[in-house]
């Protein structure tokens, strides 16, 4: 079920995007689906395990995550590999991975509209799938993680006083992840998940107070965000739900 954003006046003057599963729709299922092949490769375990283990990694540091797992596994000694593997990917099974549908459009009016645009993911300069946004993204857009976790809500408040922010309301994260999610609400940052082919409707509702909405595509996003700046006679009433349930 959709939720309406919890907006006091206007929409966020700062959005936070995630890459795997956001700017980038099919990513993070791509992803999930090379991390199981690179770890059986080595020792097998059922999919539904990878799933589960994704689903964390996808927001913990990953090099760290990753180091537990394949040491739980007894698999170490391929965790270097792995990762390199996994950072160098472009495409899977011959599905490249790619920017959703609508990404250069919303970006573009957001901008017109004001509204700086960060990209939160946990890549690096040194991940191939990164220079998907060449071009659309610049050095300084890129919110730099290193160690730091995307499930912790210091991380998102850390980032905050580092810009000199004092009403985290301003700024909103865009993710896939419920966690993510989580930590940026607790951090009294606004929210929106991207709904995706990795998180379930039962991963999804355990989290239900830390979202403010859903949406399935950036047009529904950036039609979304331009009803906050509308007449307040012009916007959907509290309670109801701004865009069409059947779509979630």
């Amino acid at each position: 079920m959709d939720k309406r954003l919890g907006l006091s006046a206007a929409s966020p003057q700062t959005l936070l995007l995630d890459f795997d599963g956001v700017l980038s729709l099919n990513a993070s299922s791509l992803l999930l689906l090379a991390l199981h092949e690179g770890i059986n490769r080595h020792t097998e375990l059922p999919i539904e395990a990878t799933v589960t283990q994704f689903k964390a990694i996808s927001t913990f540091p990953q090099r760290e995550s990753l180091r537990v797992l394949f040491a739980g596994l007894g698999i170490e000694q391929h965790l270097n590999a792995e990762i390199d593997a996994l950072r160098s990917l472009t495409a899977v099974r011959g599905t490249p991975l790619a920017l959703g549908e609508g990404v250069e459009a919303f970006c573009a009016e957001q901008r017109a509209r004001g509204v700086r645009l960060r990209v939160f993911s946990t890549m690096d300069r040194a991940t191939a799938r990164r220079s998907l946004l060449d071009g659309l993204f610049g050095p300084e857009d890129y919110v730099a993680l290193d160690h730091s976790s995307k499930a912790d809500p210091d991380t998102y408040a850390a980032l905050l006083a580092a810009e000199g922010e004092v009403d985290p309301g301003q700024w909103l994260l865009v993710d896939d992840s419920p966690l993510a999610l989580r930590a940026a609400k607790i951090a009294g940052l606004r929210t929106v998940l991207m709904r995706g082919a990795v998180f379930s409707d039962d991963d999804v509702s355990a989290f239900g107070s830390f979202i403010d909405a859903q949406v399935t595509s950036f047009a529904e996003l950036g039609a979304h965000l331009a009803a906050q700046d509308a007449p307040p006679a012009a916007r959907p009433p509290a309670g109801r739900a701004p865009l069409p349930a059947s779509r979630l």
